[in-house]
């Protein structure tokens, strides 16, 4: 199986390259690197980092004053805190419009309803709470 890993730092690589190393692994650490990596390689899954701390603002994907002005009545440090903790359905939101329906795998523990609205969003939308290695591979179908 052909994973890529979307991330802003590297622990999802580092555990999946000790852990998940039976599968194709390839790294992106920004929606651009996602998408240009996606174009030029068929990938079975997306294994999806939720939150993008580290990330510089530049990198971000999102219109930072548009989203200070809708969500947060101005506030630009509220919104920059938003679009890092929601980077990663940012950027697999950039993925599905440019075609990629692959599914998509957070470690992240979501809700149920949060979980079920990602997937009416998003299509195949999967999450595990932890990384652990037998859950991924099981929801990955792996």
């Amino acid at each position: 199986m052909k994973i890529l890993l979307i991330e802003d730092g590297g622990e999802y690589e580092e555990f999946a390259r000790l852990f998940l190393s039976e599968h194709e692994l390839a790294a992106a650490h920004s929606a651009s690197e996602a998408l240009a990596r996606a174009a030029e390689t068929r990938f079975d899954a997306f294994l999806v980092d939720l939150r993008f701390e580290r990330a510089p603002q530049e990198s971000l994907v999102g219109d930072l004053d548009d989203t200070a002005r809708r969500l947060f009545g101005g506030d630009r440090a509220r919104a920059l805190r938003w679009l890092k903790d929601q980077q990663g359905t940012l950027v697999l939101a950039e993925l599905r419009r440019a075609g990629h329906a692959q599914p998509a795998l957070f470690v992240h523990d979501f809700p149920a309803q949060r979980l079920a609205n990602l997937r009416r969003l998003y299509g195949d939308v999967r999450a595990v709470p932890g990384f652990d290695a037998a859950a991924i591979r099981e929801a990955l179908g792996a």
